[in-house]
């Protein structure tokens, strides 16, 4: 089974980096990553969601 996660502001290949780095330190497997979009093998669940989207969040905050 693939699930599909949509993320927000995606738009560099830098952005495509980090959310890749985060991905793997949850041991989460992709299948296929484009701006904007994510696949992955399984069903995340609801813990693994949340860390990835702290994660993520502490990436895309501004530090000016």
């Amino acid at each position: 089974m693939v699930s599909k996660l949509l993320i927000k502001n995606m738009v560099s290949i830098r952005c495509k980096t980090i959310v890749k780095t985060e991905l793997e330190k949850l041991g989460i497997e992709t299948t296929v990553m484009e701006l904007g979009e994510v696949e992955i093998k399984g069903n995340l669940s609801d813990g693994k969601l949340q860390l990835l989207k702290a994660a993520l969040l502490k990436h895309g905050q501004n530090k000016a």
